[in-house]
């Protein structure tokens, strides 16, 4: 069913197309009318094709633009041929999802070897016969065989037969600082990803994944208006790329699955528009809070300390 996403005049240049914001006059026989028509499809689409009748007999060819993450297609129509076809050759690419980052096991798991366990029990009173019998200057070789046996079985049980249990959080193991940065990449990837859904309720659902629920409606309104890029008409650009270039790691005393990020990152995003790519990028400086919450790792705590637009084409400083 296609949606019907804006409609305004817009202007041409050599470099880029542009909806015209604030009312101006326009001659009558250049104005230009940009229309935005949107169908929402599960992925991507194996052929689009567009039929265009509208010819006059002074116009016979309409140029036209087909732009897809390999890159922009210009070609024309005419009245002979008047299909404009694109048909995926995409070989690699993968369409951006936003996945759960679950904690691992190791932190939240103990695997007890029960048969090892078991045989170091028993270990016990054979140690405290053989003692027993050196202090009464007794033969102990067999209860020396059998402890020799035991201690062999609970080495080579050790692998087998164990049992998962839950760790005490007080006793979990910190995580390294570079699987740490790993989970607040992956979380900061989710939250853009997140937003290239189309309905609100299912940008909600998906950063719900990433977020609690305390922040979800800052980080909505924070993010929707720090890449809407002017020049498409005040579409938001797509995240592409997220690179962290800075971060410090700190473990929370009080909470044992808890992690403090001082992190600086930049998000980079595309729009398509009008056979045009608008580039933008954002560098964001903040403190994050990262928890454990369900089994799932979550931000609980975001203090954006500075966000600023950067040329997405700049070389990186030496």
């Amino acid at each position: 069913r296609p949606i019907l996403d804006r409609t305004s005049f817009v202007k041409y240049t050599m470099t880029r197309t542009f909806f015209i914001e604030q009312p101006e006059r326009m001659p009558l026989n250049t104005a230009m009318l940009g229309v935005i028509i949107t169908y929402l499809t599960e992925g991507i689409p194996q052929q689009v094709t567009v039929d265009w009748d509208l010819f006059s007999d002074r116009i016979q060819k309409i140029p036209t633009n087909a732009v897809d993450p390999a890159g922009p297609f210009p070609s024309y129509v005419t009245p002979g041929d008047n299909v404009l076809t694109w048909t995926n050759f995409l070989k690699n690419y993968q369409m951006p999802t936003v996945a759960k980052v679950t904690v691992d096991e190791s932190l939240t798991r103990l695997n007890i070897p029960v048969a090892s366990v078991l045989c170091l029990l028993a270990l016990l009173p054979v140690a405290l016969q053989i003692r027993k019998r050196r202090q009464d200057k007794r033969p102990m070789g067999l209860l020396l065989g059998l402890a020799v046996f035991l201690i062999a079985g609970s080495v080579f049980l050790f692998p087998y037969l164990k049992v998962s249990v839950a760790r005490p959080s007080v006793i979990a193991p910190k995580m390294k600082n570079k699987e740490a940065v790993s989970v607040l990449h992956s979380l900061l990837k989710n939250i853009y990803r997140s937003f290239d859904f189309r309905e609100e309720e299912d940008v909600y659902d998906r950063l719900a994944t990433s977020a609690s629920g305390d922040l979800l409606a800052d980080i909505y309104l924070q993010n929707r208006k720090s890449l809407v890029v002017t020049q498409a008409g005040g579409a938001r650009a797509r995240v592409k790329e997220v690179e962290i270039l800075d971060v410090a790691v700190e473990h929370l005393d009080d909470r044992p699955l808890g992690l403090l990020f001082y992190a600086k990152w930049t998000a980079m995003g595309t729009v398509g528009h009008w056979g045009h790519i608008h580039t933008r990028k954002n560098q964001y400086e903040a403190k994050i809070t990262v928890e454990s919450v369900g089994g799932v790792w979550k931000i609980t705590d975001l203090e954006l300390i500075e966000e600023k637009r950067i040329d997405p084409y700049a070389q990186p400083k030496a």
